[in-house]
């Protein structure tokens, strides 16, 4: 054995509280007292091991100082995986600190003193909640949680995956709560106060499972902390200060039964700190016939003395007198089990080395979990954020399932905890690039291409030991080189400077501006688009519900450019083009739903005859359909199914002329004929065309008189004579079913199924969706079809409807400005949703599409936050039944349970686990009040699926053992 107390490791003569070795040993921190703040400081363990490192003057000694804490810093401590350090002090904060990036960037003077920081240490988060003096920590194993006690007579448990959030407030003791600690197995939480109790709680419902009183009735607040300790094999737990027949011990209390019958005597004043040698060990003894595994703890007292025991020994394997002048407060073991480090309210630390000999083999981590194991189950992996053992051999295979999956079934948005992130080795930037790329402006200048250089992500990874290869800095090359190594790319396009145009500037012509915007049918996403081609030509082609846009852009100077917004109408400003067989269209996926083709006409259009627009009502805006200069458009249809041929359809208005007016011709190709062969069909109306849609099914065309014309796409025959509108139209849509909506521009929706010839919707007004701010205008951004025949509006306020003939009603399916779904973090639960599976089969999805998500408002983790996830999400459920999407129901279900699983709520768990078991007395089969599916799912079915999410939450497992044990009976029955 070593001792050592190395006197540079001071706090300025004032006292140190805390100390805590990191568990790769490289380096140690201490907290206490500073000049007028609190003082945490982390230094080089190496100079302390080797006497050779401590006189190198080149190795500092003192790595880091933060003087952060308003007060005294009573108790630091390194999280399990060494990334994070905890601090928490008279200031009533904790804070934890994270080693920056950019450490030994040239290092940085402590103000008012000539220490050098060689490392950055910045405080990550500070977590506020406490009422009083923080006295002292643990983070639990994993580093899932970290359990904090104060004076205010409070333990906190906090969330160390979504910092600051708060996972309980374990009230209970009457007094200041001195010390904490954790079952290294997760399951119990130990905290000891001065009100003469050592309290035990549970980590699954975080209530209280046992009060210890008796060995500590005599004793009286005379120490500072009560740092208490669990043995690494979960057996016993070590308290502080207890009393034995009128003298001070640290009691052991087993955790069977929570017995009290043993305890560690001999230290004449009360003891202050216990902590157990983080590794189990064993040794061989002649008198033994096979080794032995054991447990080492070190004990501190008032009474300046250090002592260490062993477990399989009933005497103290070391006891140092006299090793302080004062109290000793902390105590720390290194991750090898064989350094010993402590501190004193005198201000000095000292360092005890031992032996393998002396203290034994350390098990192996693959060993000590075997242990565990044996002694208490089956656990989750390190990488799992509970830390709860598997009760029931279903669950413990179903787990084992999940993790062969390449995919396991776990909250999308359930991070890993930092404990297990593997740490990446990223290159250090080397300094600029060695490159350049060198261009001309119109007027002759030489320009150079800036290029971005982007800074290393300050992630905050674990601390490599100092002098490590992993910690070198970026080097930048010298500016004082002789000769430049920078490779010049000259290129010969010319830049246009990108600057704004005088007064005299000739205005860009914003008439010829064109937009385009694919149409979709009931179950398809019409995309937004913003972006516009000047002078293009456009040939609208529909191939089986989807307008496919040909056009051909010459070059605009790159300062023009126009921008508009997109309504659902396509325009064609140009004469009949003829469609070349050289350039064929550009095809996206068949549809089924179209929307017209047309848009408002322009303020330039001169000549046309018709109605002129009317008059939406106040804030509304829809035009009435208009072709641009009035003169016709193209259609392709496609055959849809591969078996009918595409046809093309051509729209003419003044094509010919009578004694009573000029006339509007209509005519279909099949595909490959141009405009100078015969057509399929053709057939004239008395009135210019404002906008049509088709399919392979059927034709409808809009006429400025405000009448609906409706051909067939095979024949050119009229199933129904031309339906009169209330006012000339706006918008168009129709579906796969031949079912036709059209919206006025007075603001009023129908829907005809042309089948069955009947309405489905009569002139239903808009006004009510369409409410309009003072000053501001209401416009559609895309209406469609269901399958069913379901109108669905989308607006440009940010919300979606849907018309339901049954209620007579609209059914709000999506509000951006709803706090409910910007607060909602729904979406990392959903993410697979569109990622995973065809879109086209997403009605709701689509429809929202068009309404710009808003952002979550609220801290992750708040209770606000979760109630309106849960709230948002159950929006969606009851949306999907509207739209009948059995898909997105689907989807929506999961993510459902997916959250509530990873929250917790079981209340909520169980409403849905009932409703999908049904009733499981003798005559479930013929109750009428339960229904056996769902949306077409089986129930049942469904609840299969539902269940393993739920294992994925161990505090759950019971839930799942219950609803697995009567589904298997019900399933037994039948």
């Amino acid at each position: 054995m070593k001792l050592l107390k190395p006197n540079w490791v001071s706090h300025d003569d004032l006292p140190i509280f805390s100390i805590d070795i990191h568990p790769d040993g490289s380096r140690f921190a201490t907290g206490g007292q500073g000049e007028d703040s609190g003082r945490i400081v982390i230094w080089n363990m190496a100079p302390v091991v080797s006497e050779k490192i401590e006189n190198d003057e080149n190795i500092p000694k003192m790595l880091c100082q933060m003087d952060n804490h308003l007060a005294c810093v009573n108790c630091v401590r390194w999280s399990f995986s060494g990334r994070f350090l905890a601090s928490g002090g008279d200031d009533k904060l904790v804070m934890i600190w994270k080693i920056s990036k950019y450490a030994s960037a040239g290092g940085n003077t402590v103000f008012g003193s000539g220490k050098v920081n060689v490392e950055t240490w910045r405080c990550a988060t500070t977590l506020r909640g406490h009422n009083g003096d923080v006295l002292d920590m643990a983070w639990s194993p994993h580093d899932a949680w970290l359990a904090t006690c104060s004076v205010d007579n409070t333990v906190i448990v906090w969330n160390a995956l979504k910092m600051p959030e708060m996972v309980a407030v374990l009230k209970g003791h009457s007094g200041l709560v001195k010390g904490v600690a954790w079952d290294p197995v997760g399951k119990y939480v130990a905290s000891q106060s001065d009100d003469k109790t050592l309290r035990i709680w549970r980590t699954a419902d975080w209530q209280q499972d046992a009060v210890i009183s008796e060995p500590f009735e005599e004793c009286g607040g005379t120490t500072h902390v009560l740092r208490l300790s669990w043995s690494p094999d979960g057996q016993y737990l070590v308290s502080a200060h207890a009393m034995n027949g009128g003298g001070p011990t640290a009691q052991i209390v087993e955790r069977e039964g929570w017995r009290q019958d043993k305890d560690f005597v001999g230290h004449r004043k009360a003891v202050t700190c216990v902590r157990f040698n983080s590794n189990i060990l064993q040794k061989s003894y002649k008198s033994w016939c096979k080794p032995q595994q054991y447990c080492c703890c070190a004990i501190g007292s008032r009474d300046r003395s250090l002592s260490v025991w062993l477990t399989a020994l009933k005497r103290p394997l070391v006891v140092i007198h006299e090793l302080f002048s004062n109290s000793v407060l902390d105590l720390s073991w290194s991750g090898s089990g064989l350094q010993l480090m402590a501190c004193s309210w005198d201000g000095s630390v000292a360092f005890v080395e031992f032996s393998e000999e002396e203290l034994g083999k350390p098990l192996t981590l693959d060993e000590k979990s075997t242990l565990h194991e044996r002694m208490y189950g089956k656990f989750l992996s390190p990488s799992a954020r509970q830390t709860c053992v598997v009760e029931t051999p279903e669950l413990l295979e179903v787990r084992e399932k999940q993790a062969e999956m390449k995919d396991p079934v776990v909250p999308a948005n359930q991070t890993e905890p930092a404990t297990e992130q593997p740490v990446t080795q990223r290159t250090p930037m080397k300094g600029p690039i060695n490159k350049q790329i060198e261009t001309r402006t119109s007027d002759g200048k030489r320009r150079i291409t800036p290029m971005f250089i982007p800074p290393a992500p300050d992630s905050g990874d674990v601390p490599q030991p100092f002098g490590a290869s992993g910690s070198q800095q970026p080097t930048f090359s010298s500016s004082s080189e002789t000769k430049s190594r920078i490779v010049i790319e000259k290129r010969d396009d010319i830049v246009t400077p990108n600057v704004s145009g005088g007064s005299n500037s000739r205005p860009c012509d914003t008439t010829s501006a064109v937009s385009a915007t694919p149409v979709v049918n009931s179950t398809s996403c019409p995309p937004t688009l913003n972006n516009q081609v000047l002078g293009q030509r456009i040939t609208p082609n529909i191939s089986d519900g989807r307008l496919e846009v040909q056009k051909v852009s010459r070059s605009v100077p790159p300062s023009v450019t126009t921008k508009r917004r997109i309504d659902t109408a396509v325009s064609v400003g140009t004469k009949l083009p003829v469609v070349k067989r050289s350039r064929p269209p550009v095809t996206s996926g068949s549809d089924k739903q179209l929307q017209p083709t047309s848009l408002p006409q322009s303020s330039g259009d001169e000549g046309l005859s018709g109605v002129g627009d009317v008059d939406s009502g106040p804030g509304l805006k829809l035009p009435p359909l208009r072709l641009q200069n009035g003169k016709g458009l193209v259609v392709r249809i496609s055959g849809g199914n591969g078996l009918v041929k595409s046809r093309r359809l051509e729209v003419e208005n003044r094509a010919c002329g009578s004694s009573f007016g000029p006339l509007t011709k209509v005519r279909v190709f099949s595909d490959g004929c141009s405009s100078g062969d015969m057509p399929q069909w053709e057939a004239v109306l008395g009135y210019p065309v404002s906008g049509s849609v088709a399919n392979s099914q059927l034709v409808v065309i809009a006429c400025e008189d405000a009448t609906l014309h409706l051909l067939q796409t095979d024949t050119g025959q009229r199933p129904l004579p031309p339906l009169v509108l209330s006012s000339p139209a706006s918008r168009l849509a129709l579906n796969a079913s031949q079912q036709v909506m059209a919206v006025t521009c007075r603001g009023n929706l129908s829907v005809w199924d042309v089948l069955k010839g009947k309405a489905l919707v009569r002139n239903e007004s808009l006004l009510p969706i369409m409410q309009a701010e003072p000053g501001s205008v209401v416009t559609i951004l895309s209406c469609s079809l269901t399958e069913e025949g379901h109108p669905l509006v989308s607006l440009s306020t940010g919300k979606a409807y849907m018309f339901s003939a049954e209620l007579s009603s609209w059914l709000v399916l999506a509000n951006s400005s709803d706090p409910v779904q910007r607060s909602s973090a729904h979406r990392a639960f959903v993410s697979t949703l569109s990622a995973s599976q065809n879109t086209g089969g997403l009605p709701l999805a689509c429809l929202q599409s068009h309404i710009i998500s808003g952002v979550s408002l609220l801290g992750q983790g708040s209770s606000a936050n979760a109630l309106c996830t849960v709230t948002f999400m159950e929006q969606q459920l009851a949306a999907c039944r509207a739209l009948n999407s059995k898909q997105e129901f689907h989807s929506w279900l999961l993510a459902l349970a997916r959250f509530l699983t990873q929250e917790g709520l079981e209340t909520r768990l169980r409403l849905i686990c009932d409703d999908l078991l049904g009733p499981t007395h003798s005559h479930a089969k013929h109750s009428k009040s339960w229904d056996t599916s769902v949306m077409g799912f089986s129930k049942h079915a469904l609840l299969r699926e539902i269940l393993p999410l739920i294992g994925s939450n161990l505090h759950l497992q019971r839930i799942y053992t219950e609803y697995s044990d009567q589904l298997a009976m019900l399933s037994e029955e039948k």
